[in-house]
């Protein structure tokens, strides 16, 4: 009875040992099992990794270039956009000479006329309007009209009987000139002892300015054409 008893603790022994024996032998295959896929993902996800470090390398390189690129293009608009102005500036300016061009500013409106007896005939005295117009442009002034007339480089004033027509159009006294410039050069030209306005008072005129901080001068409202004169390039025209 002991001995079947000795036989079954041995053969109890025995099953768990190879039960023992089993189980770590299926762990151990599971754990190298494991381990050998383990290896393999990590390989696997190391190259991915890899190619996604590359592809942000490269939009990172691509930002770059875009960003310079955008900065070029951003520089390159400021310098049309300056461009522009200064051709928009000039022309405003080729306008306000020219006559094509309303405008207004500070300046003077003087006002000619004849002394009360005395007889002034406009078309004899013609001469001494067009030196009242040069001490205008000698003070620098920037534009001038005469009874509404704009004055420019192209205006006449030509002697008609009793009158004087400018632009074209017949001018009797009184006379309105206005001129938008600085006031103060404007007086000093022309009030100075011995002047313009000095000498037109001795022979009978009258002369009243008024110095105003906006003065309004009406644009030229004819008509030059050019049959002779073309535009040349600068580098085309010889020294």
């Amino acid at each position: 009875m002991k001995k079947l008893m000795d036989k079954m603790i041995l053969f109890i022994i025995s099953a768990s040992l190879g039960l023992i024996i089993m189980t770590q032998y299926t762990t151990s295959q599971n754990v190298l099992g494991n381990n050998t896929g383990s290896d393999e993902k990590t390989s696997e996800l190391n190259s991915k990794m890899e190619k996604l470090n590359s592809e942000k390398s490269n939009l990172r390189d691509e930002i770059y270039r875009l960003k310079d690129e955008i900065k070029a293009n951003e520089q390159k608009a400021i310098d049309r956009e300056n461009e522009l102005n200064r051709i928009k500036e000039d022309l405003n300016k080729q306008k306000i000479l020219s006559g094509y061009y309303g405008v207004k500013g500070p300046g003077v409106i003087i006002k000619v006329d004849q002394e009360p007896n005395s007889y002034i005939s406009l078309a004899s005295s013609h001469q001494y309007v067009l030196a009242l117009i040069s001490y205008l442009n000698n003070a620098g002034v920037e534009a001038i009209s005469i009874n509404g007339q704009r004055y420019t480089n192209y205006t006449e004033i030509v002697p008609v009987l009793d009158h004087i027509n400018v632009n074209g159009v017949a001018l009797v006294l009184p006379l309105e000139i206005k001129a938008i410039g600085n006031k103060r050069t404007i007086d000093a030209s022309l009030n100075f002892v011995g002047g313009i306005v000095s000498i037109m008072k001795e022979i009978g005129f009258t002369i009243d300015t008024e110095y105003t901080d906006e003065v309004v001068i009406n644009s030229f409202d004819g008509e030059k054409e050019f049959k002779y004169a073309v535009p040349v390039d600068a580098e085309k025209l010889e020294p």
